[in-house]
């Protein structure tokens, strides 16, 4: 990790943690309510089924992402990032004043498309900028500030006690950092030459053309499976209070202690994935995340026992995250990169909106979540066997020789410019 570190310069690191920064409020902001889904519900009168369909509803708003960042294939990285944060921070904000659920959920629906814009453009921006060998590890480090935003939620909604329109509230400071983005974030090198040789492309249908059509099919394959145990994660805090008693305290330190050590997977499984590879790390992770989830909903009964499968799963889920995530920002070529990436945001919506209406409809059915989630865990099962039979390894290896020649430019060594204040 330390050698993968050393390869990062002055201005790498600088550009790290801007992006770490939204990075940061993204995962706060999604993780908001699935903390307080039970508050949420009982504020507008909503039972697990009913809180289910409007989730579905709310998870939608990725969609009109995939128009957004698609500017960002045209126009440059850094300005759709910018209106981004902007959007996000100001619908975030909005939804703290939502007097229905059907507010609530509008709010909701614009700030996840903003912020699926956001994380597109973020991760092309790091794939994009650093070296080929280090690329992990800046994965790594996004992925690791999202899950400590994930974490500031939890403890400001449990142990703290703040209501959920006040978490929201809180979510609107990323506006105070808009001057400085502004003013110090640089725009993509790989994005500039390929627009200086005119290697942009006009119409978005390029993208079913190869090379960038495989892996479009199996980036968007794997996200919709991915994404079928939404349905589990969104009510497993309600699950621990209504199924196993324990108080909102109670469950918000929990996922606190337990996610220290995934914090500290996370960040060694980024440098990892540059070492062993993508795939091998990816895939045990994932594999680890699909064993504490069976444990958590069948097999433990006290809080020590929900702290060790919390611990277990978040381990798996982060640390397979920055590996797995790679082949989004890798794989496709420079003038779609944010585009495909924005695309598999899409399909991962498809697969959330899937999970929590199939979900609801199965708790009906079953009358209980565990069972729900023996039938979901399957999609992540999926995913692991398609990484490993059909993913390539891009590990150590500058983007250009994953696409092939006339793909983009190479810019290995080259020397990251940032515009003074």
């Amino acid at each position: 990790m330390r050698a993968t570190a050393g390869r990062l310069d002055r201005r790498h690191w600088f550009l790290l943690c801007l992006l770490g920064s939204a990075s940061f409020f993204q995962g706060y902001d999604l993780n908001l309510v699935a903390v307080a889904l039970k508050q949420i519900r009982h504020t507008f009168g909503l039972t697990q089924s009913g809180a289910s369909l409007w989730l579905s509803v709310l998870y939608l708003g990725a969609l009109p992402a995939v128009f957004l960042t698609r500017q960002a294939d045209r126009r440059g990285r850094r300005a759709v990032l910018l209106v981004s944060v902007l959007g996000y921070t100001v619908a975030t904000g909005l939804t703290a004043l939502a007097p229905s659920i059907a507010m609530f959920a509008g709010c909701q629906f614009f700030a996840r498309g903003f912020l699926g814009s956001e994380q597109a453009v973020a991760w092309t921006m790091v794939a994009e900028e650093l070296p080929a060998t280090s690329r992990g590890l800046g994965f790594g480090f996004l992925a690791m500030m999202a899950a400590l935003g994930v974490g500031t939620s939890s403890i400001l909604y449990g142990p703290v006690g703040l209501s959920w329109r006040w978490l929201y509230a809180l979510a609107t400071p990323p506006l105070l950092g808009l001057a400085v983005l502004r003013r110090r974030l640089p725009e993509s090198r790989r994005f500039v030459q390929a627009r200086r040789d005119g290697l942009l492309v006009e119409h978005w249908r390029q993208i079913l053309q190869p090379p960038n059509r495989r892996w479009l099919a199996l980036l968007c394959s794997t996200a919709v499976l991915g994404a079928l145990t939404t349905h589990a994660v969104a009510l497993a805090p309600d699950f621990l209070q209504t199924q196993r008693h324990l108080s909102a305290s109670t469950v918000g330190w929990l996922v606190t202690v337990a996610g220290v050590p995934a914090i500290a997977v996370q960040i060694a499984s980024g440098p990892l994935s540059d070492h062993f590879g993508r795939k091998v790390v990816g895939c045990c992770f994932a594999g680890l995340a699909v064993i504490g989830a069976l444990l958590f909903f069948f097999v433990a009964r006290s809080p020590l026992a929900f702290a060790g499968a919390i611990s277990m799963t978040l381990s798996g889920s982060l640390g397979a995250r920055p590996a797995l995530g790679a082949f989004t920002s890798e794989l496709f070529t420079t003038p779609l990169r944010a585009f495909g990436g924005a695309t598999v945001s899409v399909a991962l919506v498809i697969g959330e909106v899937i999970s929590l209406a199939l979900g609801g409809l199965l708790l009906r059915v079953f009358g209980n979540l565990p069972d729900v989630v023996a039938v979901l865990i399957l999609g992540p099962v999926g995913v692991i066997i398609i990484v490993a039979k059909w993913f390539p390894e891009t590990r150590g290896r500058e983007l250009e020789d994953i696409h092939g020649a006339g793909s983009g430019v190479s810019l290995s060594g080259a020397v990251l410019v940032v515009p003074e204040p």
